[in-house]
């Protein structure tokens, strides 16, 4: 009889724990819980920002206009600050956007030793 007692607690026992340390779903979780993977928020800067203070894959967003071509990708993309040549990779297509539009560019910083330039990886026309 004790045995019987003393399974039907430790099974009333278990119970309660599992169901307090259930999951508390997507509207109640936990500040402690995982949080999963978050890229960090792309800083709104200027060129003369990027130029000054743009590290190395730097995620960036400028506002400008792209006003010259210079190669097959390369472009210079100018604001109220200054210049910087950009590249739009020619696998994506970019005919959404058109030569001295305004436009809000999302890119990496591309630094090294001598140059400084913005990979871009979206491009969001502000006018037509």
């Amino acid at each position: 009889m004790t045995k019987i007692i003393f399974s039907s607690l430790a099974a009333m026992i278990f119970t309660v724990s599992s169901v307090s340390a259930a999951p508390q779903g997507f509207d109640n979780a936990s500040a402690t819980a995982p949080q999963g993977f978050s890229a960090a928020a792309a800083t709104n800067m200027t060129v003369a920002n990027v130029i000054a203070n743009g590290t190395d894959e730097m995620d960036v967003t400028m506002r400008g206009r792209i006003t010259k071509m210079l190669g097959q990708d390369k472009f210079i993309f100018e604001d109220e600050t200054g210049t910087i040549v950009v590249e739009l990779d020619d696998d994506k297509d970019w005919s959404h956007i058109q030569k001295d539009q305004l436009i809000d560019i999302h890119g990496e910083v591309d630094r090294d030793a001598n140059s400084i330039k913005v990979d871009v990886k979206d491009a969001t026309a502000l006018e037509r």
